[in-house]
């Protein structure tokens, strides 16, 4: 009778694990350009208007923690596809 649960509860991790996987490995191209992206330019404009001075109350340490954010979320993203390509 274990048996048989063990296999129904693969079969239906299995059910649950393909079609997720899919559409992970689909957005990955989409994730993995995005995300560095928008990283890279928050870093070049938190830079920019530091440096110049046009906007006195630039929220430097804000947009410097959303560059971080957008890298601590890809590697998220990977955990999670690692996850349930297993």
């Amino acid at each position: 009778m274990a048996i048989h649960a063990r296999t129904v509860l693969r079969l239906l991790w299995h059910l649950v694990r393909l079609p997720v996987l899919t559409v992970l490995l689909v957005l990955e191209h989409i994730v993995r350009f995005l995300l560095p992206a928008i990283a890279l330019l928050a870093i070049f404009m938190s830079v920019f208007f530091e440096l110049s001075g046009v906007a006195p109350q630039f929220p430097l340490w804000g947009m410097l923690g959303l560059s971080i954010a957008c890298g601590l979320v890809l590697l998220g993203y990977y955990a999670l596809m690692s996850f349930f390509s297993r």
